[in-house]
C-alpha cells in the first residue's frame, strides 16, 4: 500500500530514530517492528508536508556521528595499546554504517539523490560541491571517521602500525590480523570515491611515505650489520631469506599497491647500494666455480635495473678468458678434435651454468652467444682467415666416416653431430664453411666412405635448421644425385641380366650433375680449374667394356644428354693373388690401371708405363710414387718391378693417393682464394641491389646496408666494401654525389 505524505513532529520522530541509530552503532539488538516503524518515519520526514524534512534529518545524522566518532577517537586515544582499541571500534562502526544505509534508504532515495541531479542538471560545478555536501548516508559516515578519527589520530596510529611491523621483521609476534585490518581502513573510508580519482590519497599520504621510510632505514641498518657478520655467502643467503619474508609479509598486511614500492625500497639498502662489492666477489665465483653462490646472486642481482646486464658482460669477459686454450690450440695447428673438444668444455661447462644457475636467463643466454662467437672466429694472430671453418668440417668428416663407426655406437655418432651443430652456429663465415662441407661430403659420397646416408641428412639436415634451405639445397642435390645413381646402377644390371650379358668386373656408376658437386670433370681436384685441356687416360680393356656398355644404356635412356667419365675421382678395388696372403685394396682408376700391366709382367719400363696410361707427366708421377710408397711396386734402374713378397698388417684397406697433409693445404688455399672472390662478387651485387631501390645513400647507410645483407653468409670488413664501392664507381655503376663526397648516387 502506498503511503501518502503527511506532517511530522520532527523531534519525537528524530529521537526514535536517534535511539535505533545508537542500537545500531553499538551493534545492540533491535526489534523487527521497530526497525520497520522508524525506517517509515524516515519516509515521512523526508516526504512530510508542507515542508519536507530531510535535511534537518540528514544534518542531526551527521552530528550525531560526529560526537560518536569524536567519543570512539577519545577512547582510543585513552588506551597504550591502540591498534586492537582502533581496529575493534573500526569493524563496530563500518558495520554499524551499512546497517545505517538501510535504514536511512529513504533519505537516500527522496533527498540526497534528488539533490544531486537537480544541481547537476542546473550548476555543474555547483553540483560538484552538493555531491560533498550531501552524500549517502553509508559515504556520510565513513568520511565523518576518516576526518575525525584517522586524520586525527594518524600519528600515533601509524607510529603503533610502523612499531608491530617492525617487531614482525625482527621476530617478535605481531597483532597479524588486527594489523592489516587497522592498514585496510585508511583505504576502506575513501573506497565510495571514485575508482579514478583519490581512493587511496588518505592511505598514501598518512601510511604509504612512512612506511617506505621505514623500510629503507630498517634495511639499511641490517644489511650493514649482515654485511659485517658474515662472509658474501652467507651474507647471499640471509638476504634471500630476508627478501621472501619481507614480500610475504607485505602481501599480509599491506595493500597491493605497496607491494612493489617496499620491495624496491628492500633491493635497494639490501643489494643495489653493495652492488659494486658484490660484482666483485662475482668474479671469484666463476673463477672458483662456486655455482650455488652464483645462481644465490643472481637472484638477488635479477631485481634491480640493469643488475643482469652488468653481469652477463662479467660473465663474457669470463666465459672467452676460459675458452683462450681453443684459440691457442688453433694457433699451433692442432687436430680437429682437439680444437673441438676444447670448445665443447667451454660450451658444456657454460650452458649447464646458464641453465640450471642462471634460469636460461637471455642476458647470459647472449653472453655465451658472444663470447663462443668470439672464440669460434678468431684467427688467432696467424691467419687471415679463421681456421675454425676448416677444422669444425674436417671434425664433421672423421664423425661421419665409415671408420668412425668402428669405435662408436649410432646413437654416440649422433650426439656428436648434435655437438657439431651447436658448435656450427657460432661460425660468422658460413660461406667458407659451406664451400670445405662440400668438397668432403662429395669426397665421403664418391669413394663410399660415409658412414651412411641418413647420417649425412641428419647432419644436412642441423645445417639446414640454423641457415635455412637454401644454404643446404646444393649438398642436399649431392645426395638425391647418390640415390637416382644407385636405381641407375640397378637398372643397368637388370639391362645386362635380360640380354644375357656379363662383365668381367663389378661395375656401378654415379652420375653427378655438373653443376651441384664442387669440382670440375677434368680432374675432380678444383671446381675452380677449367675443363679446356683435359688429360687423356687410356681405359684398360677390361674397364673400356663396361664403360661402352653404359654409355649405350645410358643414352638410350637418356636422349640429349652428355657423360663424361671424371677417371681422378673413380676407383676399383682389386685382389692380389701374387703375394703370400690374398689382400683386397681399393685404389684410384689410375692406380689400378699401373698394377694391371704387371698381370704379365714382372718388371715394365717407365716408357711403357707412360704409353700405356697416356696420363700426364705429373699424374703419372704421383700415381708411380703413391705405390712405390706403399711398396706395391718397386723402382729399378730399367722400370718398375712388382714387389711379390708384399705384407700388410690389414687385408682389406684403402691406398692413399698423395700426400693427405699436402693435399689439405694446397684445398685450403685454393678454398679461401675461391670465397674471397666470391665474397667480392656478393658484395657488389648486394651494393647494386641496394643503390638501385635507394637511388641515392650516404657512405656509412650503405656500409650498414651491405653488412646486414652479408650477415647470413660472412661478416664483410670495411675496407673490403670500400674497395668494392671503387670497382662499381670505376665500372659507372656508381658515383660520388657532386657536393657531397660521402653520398653515392645510382647511375642507371
Amino acid at each position: 500500500m502506498m503511503r501518502r505524505p503527511k506532517q511530522a513532529k520532527f523531534e519525537e520522530s528524530w529521537k526514535n530514530i536517534q535511539n535505533v541509530t545508537t542500537a545500531v552503532m553499538s551493534e545492540s539488538p533491535v526489534d523487527r517492528d521497530e526497525w520497520c516503524e522508524q525506517i517509515t518515519s524516515v519516509y515521512y520526514l523526508c516526504m512530510a508536508m508542507p515542508t519536507p524534512l530531510a535535511e534537518s534529518l540528514y544534518n542531526n545524522l551527521k552530528e550525531y556521528l560526529i560526537n560518536h566518532v569524536q567519543s570512539c577517537r577519545e577512547k582510543v586515544l585513552e588506551v597504550t595499546d591502540i591498534l586492537p582499541m582502533y581496529d575493534s571500534l573500526y569493524k563496530t562502526y563500518s558495520r554499524g554504517a551499512g546497517y545505517l544505509n538501510d535504514l536511512y534508504m529513504h533519505l537516500n532515495q527522496h533527498f540526497t539523490k534528488r539533490t544531486i541531479k537537480n544541481e547537476w542538471s542546473d550548476h555543474y560545478m555547483h553540483s560538484i560541491e552538493k555531491v560533498k555536501k550531501f552524500e549517502k548516508v553509508q559515504d556520510l559516515a565513513m568520511n565523518i571517521w576518516r576526518e575525525e578519527m584517522i586524520e586525527k589520530v594518524h600519528e600515533p596510529l601509524v607510529s603503533a602500525i610502523l612499531q608491530d611491523i617492525t617487531r614482525d621483521r625482527r621476530g617478535v609476534s605481531a597483532y597479524s590480523n588486527i594489523l592489516r585490518d587497522v592498514i585496510h581502513s585508511f583505504v576502506e573510508v575513501q573506497s565510495h570515491e571514485d575508482p579514478q580519482g583519490s581512493q587511496l590519497q588518505l592511505y598514501k599520504e598518512l601510511f604509504e611515505e612512512r612506511l617506505l621510510d621505514n623500510t629503507g632505514n630498517f634495511y639499511q641498518k641490517e644489511a650493514q650489520k649482515l654485511y659485517e657478520q658474515n662472509d658474501v655467502s652467507n651474507y647471499m643467503i640471509k638476504v634471500i631469506e630476508k627478501l621472501d619474508e619481507e614480500e610475504l609479509r607485505l602481501r599480509k598486511f599491506i595493500h597491493h599497491t605497496s607491494i612493489t614500492p617496499c620491495k624496491k625500497e628492500c633491493v635497494n639498502k639490501l643489494i643495489a647500494d653493495i652492488q659494486d662489492r658484490l660484482l666483485d666477489e662475482y668474479k671469484n665465483m666463476l673463477k672458483n666455480e662456486h655455482v650455488d653462490d652464483l645462481s644465490r646472486l643472481y637472484i638477488l642481482i635479477r631485481r634491480l635495473n640493469e643488475g643482469c646486464k652488468k653481469m652477463a658482460d662479467i660473465f663474457h669477459d669470463h666465459i672467452f678468458e676460459n675458452g683462450k686454450g681453443s684459440i691457442e690450440l688453433m694457433a699451433r695447428g692442432c687436430s680437429p678434435q682437439e680444437y673441438v673438444d676444447a670448445l665443447l668444455v667451454v660450451y658444456r661447462k657454460f650452458t649447464n651454468i646458464v641453465s640450471n644457475y642462471l634460469s636460461n636467463d637471455q642476458n647470459f643466454t647472449d653472453a655465451l652467444n658472444r663470447a663462443m662467437t668470439k672464440m669460434v672466429n678468431s684467427t688467432g694472430d696467424t691467419k687471415k682467415y679463421p681456421r675454425s671453418s676448416e677444422l669444425l668440417v674436417r671434425h664433421a668428416d672423421h664423425i661421419l666416416k665409415r671408420v668412425n663407426c668402428k669405435n662408436n655406437s649410432l646413437s654416440e655418432i649422433e650426439d656428436q653431430l648434435r655437438n657439431f651443430i651447436d658448435l656450427f652456429k657460432y661460425v660468422d663465415d658460413k660461406d667458407l664453411f659451406q664451400r670445405f662441407y662440400s668438397k668432403k661430403l662429395a669426397n665421403r659420397l664418391i669413394h663410399n666412405t660415409s658412414v651412411s646416408i641418413e647420417l649425412e641428412e641428419v647432419a644436412i639436415s642441423g645445417l639446414k635448421d640454423r641457415c635455412g634451405y637454401e644454404y643446404t639445397s646444393p649438398l642436399q642435390r649431392m645426395l638425391i644425385d647418390m640415390k637416382v645413381s644407385d636405381d641407375l646402377t640397378k637398372e643397368f644390371d637388370q639391362h645386362l641380366e635380360n640380354k644375357n650379358e656379363k662383365l668381367n668386373v663389378v661395375f656401378s656408376v654415379n652420375i653427378l650433375q655438373s653443376g651441384a658437386w664442387p669440382f670440375s670433370a677434368n680432374t675432380g681436384a678444383s671446381e675452380e680449374q677449367s675443363d679446356k685441356n683435359a688429360p687423356d687416360f687410356n681405359v684398360p680393356s677390361d674397364l673400356a667394356v663396361c664403360i661402352d656398355k653404359f654409355k649405350t644404356f645410358y643414352n638410350k635412356k637418356y636422349s640429349g644428354r652428355r657423360l663424361r667419365f671424371v677417371f681422378p675421382l673413380s676407383n676399383g678395388t682389386v685382389i692380389l693373388s701374387h703375394t703370400p696372403r690374398q689382400y683386397t685394396i681399393t685404389m684410384s682408376v689410375h692406380q689400378l690401371a699401373v698394377l694391371l700391366l704387371f698381370n704379365d709382367k714382372i718388371t715394365v719400363p717407365k716408357a711403357d708405363i707412360a704409353s700405356s696410361l697416356g696420363l700426364e707427366k705429373a699424374e703419372l708421377e704421383k700415381t708411380l710414387s703413391s705405390l712405390v710408397d706403399s711398396n706395391l711396386i718397386k723402382s729399378e734402374s730399367d722400370g718398375y718391378t712388382i714387389n711379390t713378397e708384399y705384407a700388410n698388417k690389414r687385408r682389406i684397406f684403402r691406398l692413399p693417393t698423395s700426400s693427405v697433409k699436402d693435399h689439405t693445404e694446397k684445398e685450403v688455399e685454393q678454398t679461401h682464394q675461391s670465397v674471397e672472390e666470391d665474397r667480392r662478387l656478393y658484395i657488389q651485387a648486394a651494393i647494386v641491389r641496394t643503390m638501385k631501390s635507394r637511388k641515392q645513400l650516404g657512405h656509412n647507410d650503405l656500409i650498414q646496408q651491405v653488412i646486414n645483407l652479408s650477415k647470413d653468409r660472412f661478416t664483410p670488413s670495411v675496407g673490403m666494401i670500400k674497395k668494392c664501392v671503387e670497382v662499381l664507381i670505376d665500372k659507372q655503376y656508381l658515383e660520388r654525389h657532386s657536393n657531397q663526397k660521402d653520398v653515392y648516387q645510382y647511375l642507371a
